[in-house]
């Protein structure tokens, strides 16, 4: 069950040093915020990881690039069957492991395997390479020799493709080397320019980014780190506070409650920014004195 996975990610996490709290009863994009001094991570759980949304991604993805994290989805299953131990999957752009292989990761152990419609190993393109060189084989030599075809060994020297166990398991019989690379999480290619979305916040330089499926609906990043929840009703208001009071400091960031009237300057201690009063500053340190005041 979902819970069992969050709990056991939450006890592991700890057992490594990692401050954790759990945002529970959210159904937001991230159920856990973690962190070991430096190291941020948001963490969603899921029984099976098939039923994590496009949206969900998207916003756990902005959230995690403002504050710096890394993102990462839990599960027990696909729709396939039972995840394995020691492979990286993706949903949704976001890398997908087990709660065991979570372990390995925070102690810089990287899965060897990836599957997306089937299971391939990386290979170090580099050291088969060297050690086709070492064994003196052409490329023909060795695709005799191994079974495998030239095209296949030209993409695999040339880091396009991962392969096959039962491949990899050829290549290091023959050239007597292991050739096995561990796959980076959190290493993805560049998407182009960072995102900022235009909030209440942007005129005072802020640079934003505005979340559906999150606890808060804005974060921003100037000077400082900010996040905002919008209106709500009391009791989810309530309860987002907590969170809020919970995750700010491990966020590096302040909480807020960005609201249209209220009569409270905070809500169970966290401060409350009526729409108009922020319309009428005019300086990034002007706003964060006075979030800084209500927070008191």
């Amino acid at each position: 069950m979902r819970e069992t996975v969050l709990r056991g990610a939450a006890s592991l996490l700890e057992r490594k040093g990692f401050q954790t709290f759990t945002c529970s009863g959210t159904h937001a994009c991230f159920d856990l915020v973690a962190r070991r001094g430096s190291e941020l991570f948001l963490v969603k759980a899921l029984e099976n990881v098939d039923a994590f949304s496009g949206e969900q991604a998207r916003d756990m993805a902005k959230i995690a690039s403002m504050f710096g994290s890394r993102a990462l989805l839990l599960g027990e299953a696909t729709k396939e069957g039972k995840m394995l131990d020691g492979v990286l999957y993706e949903r949704h752009a976001i890398p997908t492991v087990t709660v065991r292989t979570l372990g390995g990761i925070v102690e810089g152990e990287f899965p060897e395997a990836r599957k997306f419609k089937v299971l391939a190993f990386a290979i170090d393109s580099g050291k088969l390479a060297g050690a086709r060189r070492k064994k003196k084989l052409k490329m023909g030599a060795l695709a005799e020799a191994s079974g495998i075809s030239r095209v296949t060994l030209s993409r695999y020297e040339r880091g396009e493709t991962g392969a096959s166990e039962e491949n990899l398991e050829k290549l290091e019989g023959v050239l007597g080397t292991g050739l096995r690379k561990p796959i980076d999480p959190f290493q993805a290619p560049a998407t182009g320019a960072p995102v900022d979305e235009e909030t209440a916040f942007s005129f005072l330089g802020f640079t934003c980014v505005k979340a559906e499926s999150a606890p808060f609906e804005i974060a921003a990043r100037h000077k400082r780190r900010l996040f905002a929840g919008e209106e709500a009703d009391r009791r989810t208001m309530k309860k987002r506070a907590e969170i809020y009071a919970n995750i700010s400091g491990m966020l590096d960031s302040l909480p807020c409650f960005l609201l249209a009237e209220s009569k409270a300057n905070q809500i169970n201690g966290i401060p409350v920014l009526r729409v108009g009063e922020l319309k009428r500053i005019r300086e990034e340190r002007e706003l964060l004195k006075l979030l800084q005041e209500r927070s008191e």
